[in-house]
């Protein structure tokens, strides 16, 4: 595939994440109540599955950014709340899940972030 022969990919992980983003929106949009399941905090909920796709997205993209990866992964959960917010959907959009996305997405970079600085400063 030309799209990934300029870039260092990780196939199979990124296969992962990509069909992890697709259940992930799938169950975004399918209509029913947030508060049933295994965590019925919804805002958990959000926290462990961008935490999760974060993760991947790290192990499936080696070579990108941490705020890039950020910010894509970030507009996705823009984008879920966004079509949330249709009424054909019939689902309640939330900021609070949305700042649930960035906690989750942060929880796996502030570790990352504080190693290489860490790295940095140590004599």
């Amino acid at each position: 595939m030309k799209l990934f022969s300029n870039r260092k990919i990780n196939r199979l992980a990124f296969a992962v994440f990509a069909t992890a983003c697709a259940y992930a929106l799938w169950q975004a949009l399918l209509p029913g109540d947030d508060s049933v399941g295994l965590i019925p905090w919804d805002k958990a909920k959000h926290f462990i599955v961008f935490y999760v796709l974060t993760t991947l997205a790290v192990i499936a993209l080696p070579a990108s950014r941490f705020w890039r990866i950020g910010v894509v992964l970030l507009g996705f959960g823009v984008l879920i709340e966004v079509l949330q917010a249709l009424p054909i959907i019939g689902r309640d959009a939330s900021g609070g899940d949305i700042l649930a996305d960035a906690c989750g997405i942060g929880a796996v970079f502030a570790p990352m972030v504080l190693a290489t600085w860490q790295k940095r400063t140590t004599f």
